[in-house]
């Protein structure tokens, strides 16, 4: 009776995964068969396969016409620097907060998780207002700062949350050895936390390389649009050729589809940061 009660719960469970699966891939998969059709091949038929699967005439008018391999650095150079800034400033605080006593620690950090709980677009108008003053609008300083300040809270949290079930002992001995703080946290630190920094790092780079409202809001020039924002004003402009729309979209959404499947390991890992010590 058991071993039967048993069986149908991991039916159960494979069936609701297996809904929940399709219900996730079904939207890609749609979009690369329809990027696949030609516009006079979708209006006959929106639902069938592709007539040549290998017809990649909506990708090729993609780069041609809309410069996507610009869109694509631009998102590449904000992302990066972004992220180069948002670890230099969040790995000696994440430090700071899991090994350091200094007056005020826990008022700070329990400052940081709150700060966690407010949305991102209530800051919106008061960071127009600050950065049109500083007259960095419409530049790429703009959308890199913006993107490094917003990440750094839930990168400082994760890394903290990490670092603190590093043994205290490894660090004790460097500092006996005669390291100082910045050699400690270049020779033992970063080594130790590097799966932590690594999964911040997943997190950070796909919320930003899909992010759409910043870009919109801070950068008015078509040169120093990000390939999500290129994409976006595409859509608005040719809304009658879906399969070309489609081809962006794919094209948008590849690169951090790639990075989470490449990385799974990573995220699934990140999933539990700090949750034994």
């Amino acid at each position: 009776m058991r071993s039967a009660t048993a069986r149908m719960g991991r039916l159960a469970i494979t069936l609701a995964l297996t809904i929940v699966a399709i219900s996730a891939v079904y939207p890609l998969l749609f979009m690369l068969i329809t990027s696949l059709k030609s516009h006079g091949d979708y209006i006959r038929s929106p639902i069938s396969l592709p007539a040549h699967w290998t017809n990649l005439d909506n990708y090729t008018a993609m780069f041609n016409r809309f410069d996507v391999g610009r869109l694509y650095a631009n998102s590449v150079i904000y992302v990066a620097a972004a992220w180069l800034i948002c670890l230099a400033v969040s790995l000696p605080a994440a430090f700071a907060f899991a090994k350091l006593e200094f007056p005020g620690r826990r008022l700070l950090f329990v400052a940081l998780i709150c700060s966690l709980a407010i949305p991102t677009v209530t800051f919106i108008i008061p960071d127009y207002v600050l950065l049109a003053d500083l007259g960095i609008i419409d530049s790429p300083i703009s959308v890199i700062l913006l993107w490094s300040a917003t990440g750094t809270p839930g990168t400082v949290f994760l890394l903290a949350a990490f670092m603190r079930s590093l043994p205290s002992e490894v660090i004790d001995a460097a500092a006996v050895d005669g390291a100082g703080y910045f050699q400690t946290m270049r020779r033992v630190i970063l080594p130790m936390s590097l799966p932590a920094i690594v999964t911040v790092t997943i997190f950070d780079v796909t919320g930003w390389w899909n992010d759409l409202l910043t870009p919109l809001v801070f950068l008015q020039s078509e040169s120093q649009a990000t390939i999500t924002l290129g994409v976006a004003t595409i859509v608005t402009r040719y809304q009658s050729d879906l399969p070309l729309l489609i081809a962006g979209l794919v094209m948008a959404a590849l690169p951090p589809i790639a990075v989470y499947v490449v990385a799974q390991r990573y995220i699934r890992r990140g999933l539990v940061l700090g949750a034994v010590q």
